[in-house]
C-alpha cells in the first residue's frame, strides 16, 4: 500500500515493516496492545478517531480564517487541533511544560510532555503558521522547532519525541548514534484535505500513546524500538 502522506527519514522503519504495521500484521497491533477493552475492535476505534480528527481540523480551519495574517496561530493549533487529536490517540494526560528544560546550561522550551511523569517523552506543539525547520524571526528559541527537539533528544536520556505545527507531525528519535537524522513525518494537511483514511490509520498505529515509552526506563523496550 502506498502511503502518500507519510515519509520516513534515516531508515527508521523499513518499507516492509511499515506495510506490515499498516496491515495490522506486525507485533503489537492487536486491540489489547492499544489498551482497548476486549469488546472494542481496533478498526472501529480508528474510524471513530478519524471522524473526530476531521471535526477538529475543520474547527481549526474556521479559527485560522479569523486570525490576523501575522498571528502564528499557536493557541488554536494546540487547543482546537493537536491536543484534542492526541487525546483521541491515547495521550489522556498530556502535560503543558510551564518551564523550559535545562541541560548543561542550554534551555529547551518544549511545550508539552506525553504524560504527567517528569520523564515522559517530549511533545513540542508550535503554531500552524510556524515552520518546523526554520528558527522564528524573533530569534527565540535559538533553534527551529525540529532542531530544538532533536538536540534535546540527543543531549538527554530520551529516545523518542514528537514535534508538530499542526500541518506536519514528526516522530523523532535520538540520533547521536546514527549517521543522519531519523524521523517519521505525517503530512496532516494533505491527509485531512485529501481524506486519506489509510494514511491516518497508519498514523494511529504509529503515534498512539502506547507506541511511545511511559518512562525513560521503558524506552529501549517500547514498541517503536
Amino acid at each position: 500500500m502506498n502511503f502518500t502522506c507519510i515519509r520516513v527519514e534515516g531508515g527508521l522503519i523499513p518499507a516492509d515493516i511499515l506495510a506490515s504495521i499498516g496491515a495490522g500484521e506486525a507485533p503489537g497491533q492487536q486491540a489489547r496492545d492499544f489498551g482497548l477493552p476486549q469488546n472494542r475492535r481496533l478498526t472501529d476505534e480508528i474510524a471513530a478517531a478519524w471522524s473526530d480528527a476531521r471535526a477538529f481540523w475543520q474547527a481549526l480551519q474556521r479559527s485560522l480564517l479569523r486570525l490576523p495574517a501575522d498571528d502564528p496561530a499557536t493557541t488554536p493549533t494546540r487547543e482546537q487541533w493537536i491536543l484534542p487529536l492526541l487525546r483521541t490517540l491515547g495521550y489522556e494526560d498530556i502535560t503543558y511544560m510551564s518551564r523550559a528544560a535545562q541541560i548543561a546550561g542550554q534551555t529547551y522550551a518544549i511545550s508539552h510532555r506525553a504524560g504527567s511523569a517528569e520523564d515522559a517523552p517530549p511533545v513540542h506543539v508550535v503554531g500552524f503558521r510556524a515552520d518546523l525547520d526554520r528558527r522564528p524571526p524573533s530569534g527565540r528559541p535559538r533553534l527551529s522547532p525540529h532542531a530544538l527537539v532533536q538536540e534535546y533528544l540527543n543531549r538527554s536520556e530520551h529516545l523518542w519525541g514528537i514535534v508538530t505545527n499542526g500541518r506536519v507531525l514528526r516522530i523523532l528519535r535520538d540520533s547521536t548514534r546514527l549517521t543522519r537524522l531519523a524521523y517519521i513525518e505525517f503530512d496532516l494537511e494533505q491527509m485531512l484535505a485529501a481524506e486519506k483514511f489509510n494514511d491516518f490509520a497508519l498514523l494511529y498505529r504509529l503515534v498512539h500513546r502506547t507506541r511511545l515509552p511511559r518512562s525513560l526506563a521503558e524506552a529501549p523496550q517500547c514498541l517503536l524500538e
